[in-house]
C-alpha cells in the first residue's frame, strides 16, 4: 500500500468516528495517557466527533483509565465486548468446547517447563490460576477486574467468557501462536502483543466490531479514522477509510494502514487526529 502524509488541505472534513489502540498506539511508552490527549477528547466531543478506545484490554481496565464520560464507547477485549455507558450492546463469547482444550494445553506446556501464563477473560472478572507476583503485575496492567482461582475452567463456568489470553514473554508470535493454531480448535488465534496471544470466537475482531458499530451508529467507512501498531488492530485499520499505523508498529500494520503516524512516544494519535481535523485548532483559538 502506498502510504499518504497527512495534508490538512485535502483530508475531509466530515469524520465523525475516530477509533484507537491503546498499547503502543495511543499510550506512551511508560503506559500513560499523553496530558495532551484530555483536551483533545473534549474539543472531539464539542465538535461532534465520537472517540471510540479499542483495546485487548478489558471493558473494567479501560472505564478506570477514561472515568465517567457519558456516551463514551468501548471496543474491548479485541472486539469481544462493546460497552456504552457501562452496558454491553455487542457481546462475542467463545466458543465454550475451545475452553478445556486451552486450560489443558496451558497447563500441560507448562508443566513441560514453559514460562506461560493463562487469563480466562470474562465479562465479569478476569481469572489467572498462576499467581507469582511478576505474572499477577502483567496481568493487572490490562485486567483491573481480576481474581485468582484455584481452577480458571471451573470459574469460567459462573461467566460468559470473551476470550482466553496466553502470555508468553517475547515469543507469542513465533511459538505460542503457532502452537496453538495446531490445535485445531474452532478459534482465531491473534498475536497481540509482543507477549501476548488472544483465542476468540472465529471472526471476532476489532474490524468486525467497528463495522458493527459504524452500522448502529450510522457513520461510515469513509468518516472514520482508525489507529493501530499491532496484528490485533489489522481488521480494525482494513474497515476505516482513514487508517493510520503509528511508526513503532509492527510491520504488517505499517504496510496495511493507509497513513504513517508519529510513534506513541511522539504522541502520533494526537497530533494526527490534529492534523487531519485543524478546525479544532481554530475552535479552541477562537474561544480563547
Amino acid at each position: 500500500m502506498t502510504h499518504q502524509t497527512v495534508n490538512p488541505s485535502t483530508e475531509p472534513a466530515d469524520i465523525r468516528l475516530i477509533v484507537s489502540d491503546m498499547d503502543g498506539t495511543l499510550l506512551d511508552d511508560e503506559g500513560r495517557v499523553p496530558d495532551a490527549f484530555w483536551p483533545l477528547l473534549d474539543d472531539l466531543a464539542h465538535a461532534g466527533v465520537l472517540f471510540v478506545p479499542a483495546s485487548g484490554r478489558q471493558y473494567q481496565t479501560l472505564h478506570k483509565v477514561f472515568g465517567e464520560r457519558q456516551g463514551l464507547i468501548y471496543i474491548a477485549e479485541n472486539g469481544t465486548n462493546v460497552v456504552r455507558d457501562g452496558t454491553s450492546i455487542d457481546r462475542t463469547p467463545v466458543d465454550p468446547s475451545i475452553i478445556a482444550p486451552i486450560v489443558g494445553w496451558v497447563r500441560s506446556t507448562v508443566a513441560a517447563g514453559a514460562d506461560l501464563g493463562l487469563v480466562v477473560c470474562g465479562a465479569r472478572s478476569a481469572y489467572i490460576e498462576r499467581a507469582d507476583e511478576e505474572f499477577v503485575g502483567q496481568v493487572s496492567r490490562y485486567y483491573a477486574a481480576l481474581e485468582v482461582v484455584a481452577d480458571v475452567h471451573v470459574a469460567a463456568l459462573e461467566d460468559v467468557v470473551l476470550k482466553l489470553a496466553i502470555f508468553d514473554r517475547g515469543a507469542a508470535e513465533t511459538r505460542t501462536g503457532p502452537a496453538l493454531r495446531e490445535l485445531d480448535l474452532l478459534a482465531d488465534i491473534v498475536v497481540s502483543g509482543e507477549n501476548w496471544v488472544d483465542v476468540m470466537r472465529r471472526g471476532a475482531n476489532k474490524g468486525r466490531a467497528l463495522l458493527r458499530l459504524q452500522q448502529q451508529l450510522g457513520i461510515g467507512r469513509e468518516q472514520t479514522m482508525a489507529f493501530g501498531d499491532y496484528l490485533n488492530d489489522a481488521e480494525m485499520l482494513d474497515a476505516a477509510g482513514h487508517s493510520y499505523a503509528v511508526a513503532n508498529a509492527h510491520p504488517s500494520i505499517r504496510a496495511r494502514a493507509r497513513h504513517i503516524a508519529p510513534s506513541n512516544a511522539e504522541a502520533g494519535v494526537i497530533t494526527s487526529i490534529l492534523a487531519a481535523l485543524p478546525q479544532l485548532q481554530d475552535e479552541r483559538t477562537h474561544s480563547v
